[in-house]
């Protein structure tokens, strides 16, 4: 069924390629038509507005962010030991728990990575970006995902956990392969196999840093965490794994996106780009905008905990729900033309990072790394062109990240 078929029906299906790429039209009739949906294909309930969605991440006792144990109920036959494997690192995110223990890990985590620290780490990320945009080709096709997005988070976060840089791409793999677990995934072959692997050898990589830290602290964030006590008692190692894992994967692939959304963005409004060009100071309006425009993060699941009311639909204890934050991002009764990219808007509540008691910790530093990057590619470059249709650029098949695959551009 192709997409305008699927629009007119009133379905959502992430399977579906065309809706992957470009999710707006399907979700702008939702939210006018059908605010809480529920999806056949996904088995779940889709939440579009921008106030209900509010309302699903501020009640946490009623919509749960412990949303392990659908996945847990429906592991093919076969595959629980594998799973087993996976879990028992997954269970120590704080993104995977509620409050008392989700308060007590985000309480340790706050620790030492809070705005004050990431503002301190600015010029180092100005460093990495100096060095990424140097070997970037001038007026030569390059893929801006691959040579740019990937790398800079990926680098922050190397050694932000003391991680040699060199071993980036390989700990990326990792990461991307466990989390074919909990993602939109369907499709992908042996993806429990991988999974364990990707699991296996990031968690014996940073049990062995947590164990160099333990022996000989340095002062780095780790050592710091390993050190962080809340009412006298510390992190377990398996947390402390846990921990890292998580902030990886978070801290990458969402500023990897950010970045390429934001490119993409600016290659399909060459007027808005012109004006960033000429407006330096506009940068951090810009990324706000980049953030609403086409969020690097597509949606955040709950599980509903008790019979309950959305919206005019009535939700039963133990479905799922999805807050489409893109689709909230959009929302015509919160924002002023919500589907023109707008670089000097200032009214922007966007809520590309989420809300309430599960607000993403590493929002500020997202927001440093593209502020530096934008801020460093316009002293080098003046214009860009997208070298492919964008129709044709696969996304990423994910219920939890949004960002093209590819991004081959041009910049003179």
């Amino acid at each position: 069924m192709n997409n305008q078929a699927i629009i007119s029906e009133l379905i959502y299906d992430p399977s579906n390629p065309d809706i992957l790429r470009n999710p707006h039209a399907i979700f702008a009739r939702l939210r006018v038509e059908d605010p809480v949906h529920w999806s056949e294909a996904m088995s779940a309930w889709i939440v579009t507005s921008y106030d209900l969605s509010t309302e699903v991440l501020i009640s946490s006792d009623i919509y749960s962010a412990e949303r392990l144990a659908p996945i847990r109920n429906h592991i093919p036959i076969g595959a629980a030991d594998t799973a087993k494997e996976i879990l028992k690192w997954l269970d120590h995110w704080m993104v995977f728990r509620d409050p008392p223990d989700h308060t007590r890990l985000r309480r340790h985590m706050a620790t030492v990575l809070n705005a004050k620290v990431f503002e301190a780490m600015r010029e180092s990320v100005r460093d990495i970006t100096r060095i990424l945009i140097n070997e970037l080709p001038k007026g030569e096709t390059f893929d801006f995902v691959k040579d740019f997005a990937i790398m800079l988070p990926g680098m922050v976060i190397m050694d932000l956990f003391g991680i040699d840089r060199s071993r980036l791409l390989e700990v990326k793999g990792w990461s991307d392969d466990m989390m074919l677990f909990i993602g939109s995934s369907r499709g992908v072959e042996n993806k429990y196999e991988r999974a364990k692997r990707g699991a296996r050898e990031m968690g014996t990589l940073f049990q062995n840093l947590v164990a160099d830290r333990r022996r000989e602290p340095n002062g780095d964030i780790l050592s710091q965490l390993i050190q962080s006590k809340i009412n006298g008692e510390g992190m377990s190692d398996e947390e402390l794994v846990g921990s890292m894992m998580m902030v990886l994967n978070g801290g990458h692939e969402t500023t990897a996106n950010l970045l390429s959304n934001s490119m993409l963005a600016l290659a399909q409004n060459p007027e808005q780009a012109k004006l960033l060009v000429n407006n330096h100071d506009l940068v951090p309006s810009a990324v706000d905008e980049f953030l609403r425009y086409d969020s690097p993060v597509l949606s955040l699941g709950r599980i509903v905990t008790e019979d309950v009311e959305l919206g005019d639909k009535q939700l039963t204890k133990g479905e799922r729900v999805f807050t489409m934050l893109v689709a909230a991002n959009r929302d015509e009764e919160i924002f002023d033309k919500p589907n023109s990219l707008d670089i000097t808007r200032t009214d922007n509540p966007h809520m590309a990072f989420g809300k309430g008691g599960h607000f993403c910790m590493g929002g500020p530093l997202a927001r440093i790394e593209a502020q530096v990057a934008f801020e460093e590619l316009l002293q080098h470059f003046t214009s860009i062109e997208l070298q492919e249709d964008v129709n044709n650029i696969p996304w990423i098949n994910s219920m939890v990240t949004r960002g093209p695959t590819r991004l081959p551009i041009k910049l003179k």
